[in-house]
């Protein structure tokens, strides 16, 4: 037993550790912008993810929105009630609209929360 606390507390080993954490705890501004360069290739899956939820969800909604205007358009030109047009307007602004806007804020605004942390 004694063996074993000798080696847990071995002076010369306890003093190289100590060293050793404080100098990783303190960061100089080289190893910072290292370990950014580090976490910015570990971002790739993240933005390749991004950029496929924002084509998905905002084609889907712009494609609704398209094929509506232009029925919506005919409706117009032959006089009839628009009215069953002006509600998909609304279904499609209430089921995809806060989900484009949550991806595209997703997109743009994703990893730039954390940037700022002090």
């Amino acid at each position: 037993m004694l063996k074993i606390l000798g080696k847990i507390f071995n002076p010369s080993k306890l003093g190289d550790s100590i060293t050793s954490g404080i100098d990783k705890a303190i960061l100089t501004k080289e190893e910072k912008l290292d370990y950014m360069q580090k976490m910015l290739v570990l971002y790739e899956p993240f933005k390749l993810a991004q950029r496929i939820l924002s084509i998905m969800f905002s084609a889907c909604f712009l494609f609704i929105h398209l094929i509506t205007a232009i029925t919506h358009f005919a409706y117009v030109l032959r006089d009839k009630d628009a009215t069953p047009i002006i509600s998909l307007y609304s279904y499609n602004n209430d089921s995809l609209g806060t989900i484009v806007l949550m991806v595209v804020g997703f997109y743009f605004a994703g990893g730039v929360m954390s940037l700022n942390k002090k």
